[in-house]
């Protein structure tokens, strides 16, 4: 019963992981297709964070990439907080369906304990 259980679990750990990665890589490429050089919005908001840390003391060379890379843990953070939410509605989806299933399972006796042969 307890390597069961245990199996179980890695499954389950193993399952809700590859969601995760799989989803936070689906939603970093929907993400990043609508990030273009061409994009005003993005070049504003580099040319702002680049701005900001030339006001903290950064180089101006190094400012721009920095910026860049401000956005893009901007946008891999939100890719991964919508896995998380994908995740989430899907195992939601799982338990809903387990639901008839506790109608199926066998009921225990009064004591409740069972014997170990």
């Amino acid at each position: 019963m307890n390597l069961a259980r245990n199996i179980g679990g890695s499954v389950g750990i193993s399952f809700v992981t590859t969601m995760l990665d799989r989803r936070s890589q689906k939603h970093l490429t929907d993400l990043t297709s609508h990030l273009t050089s061409a994009s005003a919005q993005l070049q504003a908001t580099v040319h702002g964070l680049a701005h900001s840390l030339v006001g903290h003391g950064t180089n101006p060379a190094d400012a721009q990439q920095q910026a860049y890379a401000v956005v893009q843990n901007m946008v891999e953070r939100q890719a991964t907080m919508l896995a998380y939410i994908d995740n989430f509605h899907t195992l939601g989806y799982i338990i809903l369906a387990m639901i008839p299933l506790v109608f199926l399972m066998k009921r225990t006796k009064a004591g409740g304990e069972m014997a170990v042969h």
